[in-house]
This record gives C-alpha cells, structure tokens and sequence, in this order.
C-alpha cells in the first residue's frame, strides 16, 4: 500500500511541478522520421535479440532502474 501512496505522490507532484511539455515536443522534433539506433538484448530464455530482426513489427522499449 506504502508504494501505491508513494506512486501517486510523485505522479502528482510531477503534473504539478510546471511541465508545460514544451521540452518534450522540442526532443520529439528532433528524433522524428530518424531510426533507432541498433541494439541487442538477451531474452529470458538465453536467446539473443536486436532490434533489426523486429523491423515492420511494432516494438515497445521499457527501462527500469531499481536502487
């Protein structure tokens, strides 16, 4: 429950610190109709992945950081 509470309080916090998403559309511009750079990752099951053999496929990447 603690976690939950502390989610929706840097939620929160975060709409209301002023971000007006100016920064976001002046990264988006410069990024657009550019490809990704070429990188690899290992699947759970051992197997190696990149991000060429997923071309024409829709591709969601995650980041997460744990401290």
């Amino acid at each position: 429950m603690r976690k939950v509470w502390y989610a929706s309080a840097f939620l929160t916090i975060l709409s209301l610190s002023g971000c007006n998403g100016t920064a976001q559309r002046q990264f988006v511009s410069q990024v657009k109709n550019k490809p990704a750079p070429e990188f690899e990752l290992s699947a759970l099951d051992g197997a190696k992945v990149r991000l060429s053999d997923q071309r024409g496929k829709p591709v969601l990447v995650a980041f997460f950081a744990y401290g």
